[in-house]
């Protein structure tokens, strides 16, 4: 016994002998103050009672409810929007570019091997019927909306005729799983909301529905397709072991956005209805006034002035004696405005991974060295999404692509469908280039780094940095412009 419950103990014993009552209440009060604060049932946190529920459980219901107002949101809000856009520019910028790793009998990169590939990898995304640049910032912006997204390929002879590997593929959005499909299945396998899994917990088949549910302009059946899993891609990014389908990356900011947005709506209508007035007129005479909205034929004609209802730049009003003219002034939106939208937004910056000032784009307070460490700290999340776009769609898209390439006989040197791949991932430039060139001088002088990570870094490919300063040089001492002292 410690001493907290020897002196617990002590008292109670002592109280005991008075009140058995307060006695044990004096332990209960003691043993709380010693467990978790967090488990307490008193207070204004009485009611928090949330459910512990596995996550499938948790998102089976509120799912389509949260990915249609995300959707919305991105649809209306110019913050949410934009902040979508500013992450796949610097997350995909032109595209994340697989590069192939085959290395030869004597352990070195074969760069030729590799440049064939790459260079029909390069054509086939950058086919019309392809698109694969502009399917990747698809699938970031529906991880963010939906929380997950289908990449589904299939086999495309038309492409083969065009000198292209015959690999076909679609982005479907979550929409396209029947989520009716949920329980049991009659094979001894289990599906979880249109996926299905085997024993072992793995995705062996995707329910799929051929036409987007959302779609009414077509008549389809509501009978979903067996798709196996190995043309599919389920690509999400799960928050809880027990998690099977993926959920909003923006749930967690969706009511904060959606109430500031009507927090604005309605500064807006204020606006407008202060906009309205002008000027306030106080006058002696209440009878002057045309509360019917009369025309001046219908109203009787009197000695007085009338008061008008709009005045004309330039107009002269004569006014009836003892009226004053008041301007509409007024207090909006107040001083507590600014600070309110400043804290809204930090909060929802937040969570997505920004600093404020990228996502309000708003710099007035910002200063250069608070500029850069949130600078350095964004781009450290968005590497993150980087690297989670390669595992689950670039390297699946490679090596799916490369088995259409070897099955179809496009490329000779090919010995094999599985060729090893990393990506280039795009980088960004420095912050600020002398401190940072120099920094990195030191680091390459130092063993710490090299030019292929400093490269890499940029969104530079280092082969061909090395490619192209080798063919710039020869071209240089071609024309006579470099020396053989500075080759």
């Amino acid at each position: 016994m410690n001493l907290y419950e020897g002196w617990t103990s002590f008292v109670a014993q002592c109280v005991g002998a008075i009140s058995p009552q307060m006695a044990t209440n004096w332990v209960k009060s003691r043993m709380q103050l010693s467990a978790y604060t967090a488990a307490t049932n008193r207070g204004p946190n009485a009611g928090w009672r949330p459910g512990n529920r596995s996550a499938d459980n948790l998102s089976r219901h509120e799912h389509a409810l949260i990915v249609s107002r995300a959707r919305d949101l991105v649809r209306n809000s110019t913050h949410v929007s934009g902040a979508l856009e500013r992450i796949a520019n610097n997350v995909i910028y032109t595209g994340i570019k697989p590069q192939a790793a085959r290395l030869t009998n004597a352990g070195e990169l074969d760069h030729g091997f590799n440049r064939k590939l790459e260079q029909h990898f390069k054509d086939w995304a950058e086919a019309d019927e392809v698109g694969f640049d502009d399917i990747q910032r698809l699938i970031l912006n529906h991880l963010w909306q939906d929380g997950e997204c289908l990449l589904r390929f299939y086999p495309d002879p038309d492409l083969m005729k065009q000198g292209l590997a015959p690999l076909g593929v679609e982005l479907l959005e979550c929409d396209h799983l029947d989520s009716s499909v949920d329980g049991l299945r009659e094979n001894g396998n289990f599906a979880i909301r249109g996926v299905e899994f085997n024993r072992k917990g793995h995705a062996v088949a995707y329910h799929l529905f051929s036409e987007h549910p959302g779609d009414m302009r077509r008549l389809m059946s509501r009978e979903s397709v067996r798709v196996p899993a190995m043309w599919v891609r389920h690509i999400f990014l799960p928050k809880r072991a027990s998690q099977h389908r993926g959920i909003s990356w923006m749930a967690p900011v969706i009511m904060e956005m959606r109430d500031f947005s009507e927090f604005q709506d309605s500064h807006r209508i204020v606006a407008r209805l202060m906009a309205a007035f002008g000027f306030f007129v106080e006058t002696p005479y209440p009878e002057l006034q045309n509360p019917l909205g009369l025309d001046d034929s219908d109203v009787p004609e009197r000695p007085e002035a009338f008061i008008p209802d709009y005045v004309e730049p330039g107009q002269v009003v004569t006014l009836p004696s003892g009226s004053k003219v008041n301007e509409a002034q007024f207090n909006h939106p107040g001083a507590t405005y600014e600070p309110y939208v400043k804290t809204s937004l930090r909060g929802s910056s937040t969570g997505f991974g920004m600093s404020y000032e990228a996502f309000s784009n708003d710099y007035s307070d910002a200063s250069f060295a608070s500029a850069r460490s949130a600078t350095l700290e964004e781009r450290r999340g968005y590497r993150v999404q980087q690297v989670l776009m390669g595992r689950k769609a670039i390297i699946p898209t490679w090596h799916m692509f490369a088995r259409m390439l070897w099955l179809s006989q496009l490329e000779p040197s090919m010995t094999g469908p599985r060729v090893p791949v990393g990506c280039q991932y795009p980088g960004w430039p420095w912050v600020d280039p002398t401190k940072d060139a120099n920094a990195a001088e030191k680091m390459l002088g130092m063993g710490c780094t090299t030019r292929r990570k400093i490269c890499a870094e940029r969104g530079e490919d280092y082969d061909e940095v090395v490619d192209q300063l080798t063919r710039e040089n020869a071209d240089l001492k071609k024309r006579g412009i470099l020396g053989a002292n500075n080759a």
